[in-house]
């Protein structure tokens, strides 16, 4: 087995038993004291300049003649390509103009989303692609997945009655990331497809939202009772109308200006939406235990015909419903 006798001066040689390298290594020039020159060498062709440090002349010759001058004259062609590209990029630091974020410099987002060229940006963006390279590299890159079943469940938490502001709010994710998720980003040509894949923490945070609601009703606002929840919420302010409680009065607190909108909520005939559902039952609570006011005669004459007209349709006062907070789940 062959073996190499090395010097701190760069020297160094193949031998064929231990015994020899250590001999040459002792009587090579360098052990002796004698300092070998140092040697310059310079191509006419590629203008590459070679330094050689204690190398005798066949040595120094032997190595620079093995440059390849087309390599050299690509890399300086590369390094010149490379020099005109920072040359002509803005360095510049460039401000924020985004309505509700703050990037800040020397971040990836600032990068990419405020087309920032600073060099704290630029620096901070290459770390992020060194980073997703070297992980690639490792096989552990999973920052992104497919965005399918994720539509699918947001498509449940909206057949369950949450808008995507509702969703927005509750899971942390931005409605400009709901949106694109649901309908795509809008081209130039005014098409839109939806994301094929997302990041893995907006999928998490989605994934925690369970369109089976055990608690307490957090649907959106817009969105439409089911039958029996409406139903439940119409019987509270039947009660109040057996009280005594005008159908006009309790519209007014309803924040609804029209008879033809009361009626049917009041009477059971039209399904609710959550905002109202809310609206009644904070009404409720505030009325269910208060007689109306009886001080003139056309208020006491309004109460009469409200109590009249609800023991005709067979509508019971509040202290005589049934606990209805666990079927409405309504808070």
């Amino acid at each position: 087995m062959a073996v190499r006798a090395v010097c701190d001066c760069g020297w160094s040689r193949l031998y064929k038993t231990r015994e020899k390298a250590a001999a040459a290594a002792t009587d090579h020039a360098c052990a002796a004291g004698v300092r070998r020159a140092t040697r310059k060498h310079r191509c006419a062709r590629c203008g590459l300049e070679a330094v050689y440090e204690n190398a005798g002349a066949t040595e120094a010759r032997y190595w620079f003649s093995r440059h390849s001058c087309r390599k050299q004259e690509e890399a300086m062609l590369r390094a010149a390509l490379a020099e005109e590209r920072a040359a002509a990029v803005d360095r510049t630091p460039k401000p924020c103009h985004h309505k509700q974020a703050n990037h800040q410099h020397g971040t990836r987002a600032c990068y990419v989303l405020d087309r920032c060229r600073c060099t704290p940006c630029a620096t901070a963006n290459t770390a992020s692609e060194n980073e997703r390279n070297r992980l690639k590299a490792y096989g552990r890159y999973h920052r992104y997945v497919d965005a399918y079943p994720l539509r699918l469940h947001v498509q449940e938490l909206r057949e369950a009655g949450m808008g995507l502001k509702t969703i927005a709010e509750r899971s942390g994710v931005a409605h400009g990331a709901l949106w694109k998720l649901m309908y795509g980003k809008r081209q130039p040509d005014g098409s839109q497809t939806p994301s094929r894949r997302v990041l893995r923490q907006t999928a998490e945070k989605l994934y925690a939202l369970d369109p089976a609601w055990s608690t307490q009703l957090r649907l959106a606002g817009g969105a439409v009772l089911d039958q029996e929840r409406s139903a439940a919420v119409s019987r509270r302010l039947q009660a109040l109308v057996a009280l005594g409680w005008s159908m006009s009065e309790i519209g007014r607190r309803l924040g609804l200006r029209h008879a033809a909108n009361v009626i049917p909520i009041v009477r059971g005939e039209r399904r609710m939406t959550v905002a109202t559902a809310r609206k009644a039952n904070a009404l409720f609570e505030e009325l269910c235990m208060t007689l109306p006011p009886a001080d003139t005669v056309p208020q006491r004459v309004t109460a009469t015909r409200s109590r009249r007209y609800a023991k005709e349709q067979g509508w019971v006062p509040p202290l005589a419903l049934e606990d209805l907070d666990d079927e409405l789940g309504v808070a």
